[in-house]
Parts: structure tokens; C-alpha cells; sequence
């Protein structure tokens, strides 16, 4: 299978066949955007172009001013019109792992299965919210879930990539979509989505808040971490989240987890967003005034290059913070009202 090939299957696995939805837009000045003189353009120019057919014809490097100018001349910018929107943000985390399964490291990570298939929409069991199934030789069955799988239903087939300490590192790189994994002789191994099992995702943190086991303000991921490592029930919790992610390794050259549009994810500019009203390439200013992110107010340029599941509606995004323990403090300090200006090529 060729490199585009996988990048559109992997798109298809994250978003199934979600049609496109309306969306009101409402044209705008770019002086009117709070804070558009003020970005980094070249950095928000450097994001775009791992999306755009048109890298590899513009100069390098590309100074602040002649990037912002670039934008202004072949985009314009229109405003979402829906109810305010939500931001948050994902990381990349970096986790201790071996390639054998031992008291230290007994948790697997899978590779997607061989019997794993994508849905047709138009079969009954997606009607149930199912986006892939079981293929069976009298037709698709729903496939194992979390909790079935964490009990052991694929142990016997040959797919774990690797195993890592406990089922909260392996919570944190479903929830991530992607991890760094260091092996017990140094080397580092980069993980990236490659499929999940179909059934609808549940959030975890919702579920603790809804069953009283924590407060709105502790249910982020430190907290959600803290809890789930003290309490001994901890599997049948996680498995309230019936959906399962799988795995694939990158090619040791890659320096950046991989977004779900086939592109190395840029920290602080690539965002995840709902292909439905954002397909991939899409740029987008989003303001969110009351969150300080990297030491300055967040109002900036970023690029539609993931999706995840949690990721709906159109004013709805999740931002990419970066790789390590850094990044995920960032990460996990972001849930902020958000506005969403879309910039659209000029015909």
C-alpha cells in the first residue's frame, strides 16, 4: 500500500464516512481579527505547508511579514456563526515500555487486527453507532470491546506491538492517539493510530464526574491519573469506555507523531477538528482570550491535521501541545471557550 493510500484509509478509520454538515459562515476583514497582526505567521506558514500541494514552490525560509501577506492575498476570512465553541489540547506523552511481556511491563499494545473492518454506513449495525465490525464469513459481528480485549480476547493472535507498565499508560496513549515508547535498552519507539474497534467512544473523565468519583475542576488528566492509579477497580472503570485503539509503528526517521490527515503534527498550530465541517488543510484563526498557552494569549493560525472522537461539532478543537511531560501539563491546563474564523482560498 503506498504512503497516500494508508493516509486516507487511517483518515477513514478515525472519521468513518461523516458527510459534510452546513456551515454558516459570515465574511470578515482581516483587521478585524483580534490579534492577527500579532502571530507568528511564519511559524503558522511553516504548519501549512506539511498540508499543502504547494510546499515545495514557495521560498524558504519565509520571513514574518511576506508570510502574513501570503495569507491575506490568497485566503479570506470568515467568521463561524454557531454557539461558542470548546478548546482543548492533546500531547504526545513518552512511556516506558519492552518489546517482552514481564511482571514490569504486562500491558499490550495491538496492532489492528487482520478480521477488523470498516462498516459500510449503510449496515444495520451502524445504526447502533457502530464504525467497524467483526468480518465473519456470514457477515460483520460487533467487535470485542474494551473490557473484552484488556481481558484478553486477542492475547492468542500474535499482534502486540509492545507492552507497556499498567493499563493507565496504556489509557493515556488511547486517549493521546500516539506515544514514545522507551524501550529497556534506550532506543525509542514512535506509535501512532492505526484503527480502533468500532464502538462509540465514552469519556472517561465525564463518567468519573457523572458517578461523583471527581469534581469538575479535577477531572483533567493529571487528576484522572491520579485517581485512576489509587483505585483497585480501575480496569471496569476504563472498560465503560467500550471503544479500543490500535496501533502502528513509524519509521524510526520520524521526529513528530502523525496526524490523521497523513502529516507530522506541529506543536501550538496543528489542530484536531471535526472533518465534517473542517476537512483536512483547513486553516483556521481561533481565539480563545482567556487561556494563556506557551506564555501568550491564545489567538492564532492553525491547521486542521487530526480528528479524534471526542472532536464534534463546528466550533469544537483540540489542540496539539507537543511530546513529553511538558506538553501534557500544557495540555492539561486547556478547556477554554473558543471562537473559529475560517480562512477560505480566494477563488
Amino acid at each position: 500500500m503506498t504512503a497516500e493510500a494508508r493516509d486516507a484509509a487511517l483518515w477513514r478509520w478515525q472519521h468513518g464516512g461523516a458527510s459534510p454538515a452546513v456551515l454558516s459562515l459570515e465574511p470578515m476583514d482581516f483587521d478585524a481579527i483580534p490579534g492577527w497582526r500579532d502571530d507568528n505567521h511564519a511559524d503558522a506558514l511553516a504548519c501549512y505547508l506539511r498540508s499543502a500541494a504547494l510546499a515545495p514552490h514557495l521560498p524558504r525560509p519565509v520571513c514574518d511579514p511576506a508570510a502574513r501577506l501570503f495569507f491575506e492575498a490568497h485566503f479570506r476570512p470568515c467568521r463561524v456563526n454557531a454557539e461558542q465553541g470548546l478548546l482543548t489540547s492533546y500531547f504526545e506523552p513518552v512511556l516506558e515500555g519492552s518489546r517482552m511481556r514481564s511482571a514490569a511491563f504486562p500491558v499490550p499494545v495491538y496492532r489492528r487486527p487482520s478480521d477488523l473492518s470498516l462498516l459500510p454506513t449503510e449496515h444495520p449495525l451502524a445504526a447502533h453507532g457502530l464504525s467497524a465490525a467483526r468480518a465473519m464469513a456470514a457477515g460483520f459481528e460487533p467487535y470485542f470491546t474494551r473490557g473484552e480485549i484488556e481481558a484478553g480476547a486477542l492475547e492468542d493472535r500474535g499482534r502486540a506491538l509492545l507492552y507497556l507498565a499498567d493499563a493507565v499508560d496504556a489509557f493515556i496513549m488511547h486517549v493521546q492517539g500516539s506515544g514514545v515508547v522507551k524501550l529497556e535498552d534506550g532506543t525509542r519507539v514512535r506509535l501512532t493510530f492505526d484503527g480502533k474497534n468500532g464502538h462509540p467512544y465514552t469519556s472517561i473523565s465525564q463518567w468519573l464526574i457523572a458517578h461523583g468519583k471527581l469534581s469538575v475542576g479535577d477531572a483533567h488528566l493529571e487528576g484522572m491519573k491520579a485517581w485512576l492509579r489509587a483505585e483497585p477497580g480501575r480496569e471496569a472503570v476504563l472498560a465503560e469506555n467500550r471503544s479500543y485503539i490500535f496501533f502502528r509503528e513509524l519509521d524510526a526517521s520520524a521526529a513528530a507523531p502523525r496526524g490523521s490527515s497523513g502529516v507530522d503534527l506541529y506543536p501550538g498550530r496543528s489542530l484536531a477538528t471535526d472533518p465534517a465541517f473542517h476537512p483536512a488543510g483547513t486553516l483556521l484563526w481561533v481565539s480563545a482570550p482567556d487561556l494563556t498557552f506557551q506564555r501568550k494569549r491564545f489567538q492564532r493560525l492553525t491547521v486542521a491535521q487530526d480528528t479524534g472522537s471526542a472532536i464534534k461539532g463546528p466550533q469544537r478543537g483540540d489542540i496539539f501541545a507537543g511530546t513529553g511531560d511538558a506538553a501534557g501539563e500544557s495540555a492539561g491546563a486547556v478547556r477554554h471557550s473558543c471562537d473559529f474564523i475560517v480562512l477560505q482560498p480566494r477563488c
